[in-house]
């Protein structure tokens, strides 16, 4: 079941960083309005988290199955603790990690939390963002924040301000312009419901780093319901089909290399990291698919990254982006 479009056309705004634009982005949310706002891992389509009004109007905008939740956004870890029933895992997590891209799934304690952002579900995501704009917003809107990325659901995620305008233009009234995320990648998002604590997505932070903390597994998901969001088979796509995991670029398509460019290839040609460093690929990943999904090609070719650290997340991905593409390996 997917939320109804009910958004009329309307006139965006872009804020530049500044001290006003923070009070004035704060008044908009307080009032009830959405606006996209940046993070360290995406720009997210920010709203109350108490308000079920604003919590359906993203829905909305970003035509998103009902049944996908919101991560909430906190500006302390005192206060994303407090909405959650919380064992030492969490205590632990939190003090290493946030802020910083890490979601913590919990059983929900906070009942003010909209039943539509939590999917009528039992549990709740929750993490403490890095990046300064939006701690600093949440702090003078005075309530945390549901903030899933300024996208349309399923395609490319945004990592500056001028993807959310061509993602959302006419959409919403307000995007904060806060420059290029750091990451580039969203969260990692952490079950700590059950007694077996698990990842349920790859993102910013080394799955090996958590496990050095907590007995950590990776979690097979059996339940048709998203535990959080990120979990659809499908995901992150851009419009041009995509082949993973290539060794050499054909014809007529795009390359995505991952170091330097192949010799003797005319066609078009873009790196994620000509030193094969992760985490410059990640930070570039959603931006380079972007620029490729305007070109005139039939096919973005992705050279095979290695799968460690971030690049598990660069991985997951682009194999949900690949999803039913009858190009997705060589």
């Amino acid at each position: 079941m997917k939320c109804e479009n009910i958004i009329a056309k309307m006139k965006t705004k872009i804020l530049k960083n500044s001290k006003k634009s923070i009070l004035y982005a704060a008044e908009l949310l307080k009032k009830g309005d959405t606006i996209a706002l940046p993070t360290e891992t995406v720009y997210g389509l920010a709203g109350r988290y108490d308000n079920n009004k604003t919590i359906e109007k993203i829905f909305s905008i970003k035509n998103r199955p009902l049944n996908n939740p919101f991560i909430i956004h906190y500006s302390s870890s005192d206060l994303a603790l407090a909405d959650i029933y919380f064992d030492s895992r969490a205590e632990i997590l939190a003090k290493k990690f946030w802020p910083g891209p890490l979601t913590l799934v919990a059983k929900v304690k906070n009942k003010k939390i909209s039943k539509l952002a939590l999917s009528g579900l039992e549990t709740v995501a929750v993490r403490v963002p890095s990046n300064k704009i939006i701690l600093s917003i949440i702090e003078h809107v005075n309530i945390p924040l549901a903030a899933p990325s300024a996208n349309r659901y399923g395609k490319l995620s945004p990592t500056s301000a001028k993807d959310v305008y061509e993602e959302l233009n006419g959409k919403i009234s307000t995007i904060y312009d806060g420059g290029s995320t750091n990451i580039g990648v969203e969260s990692t998002v952490v079950d700590i419901s059950k007694k077996e604590t698990a990842v349920l997505r790859y993102g910013g932070i080394d799955e090996s780093l958590i496990n050095d903390l907590t007995n950590l597994k990776r979690k097979k998901i059996v339940s048709k319901k998203f535990l959080s969001p990120g979990l659809s088979k499908s995901h992150y796509k851009p419009n041009t089909p995509l082949r993973i995991n290539a060794s050499y670029p054909k014809k007529n398509e795009g390359w995505l290399a991952f170091g330097k460019k192949p010799k003797n290839f005319k066609g078009i040609i873009l790196s994620l990291s000509k030193k094969k460093c992760l985490k410059e690929s990640a930070k570039n990943l959603y931006k380079m698919l972007r620029l490729l999904d305007k070109k005139d090609i039939t096919t973005i070719a992705v050279q095979k990254i290695p799968k460690r650290g971030i690049g598990l997340a660069i991985n997951d991905r682009l194999e949900r982006a690949a999803y039913n593409s009858k190009f997705k390996n060589e």
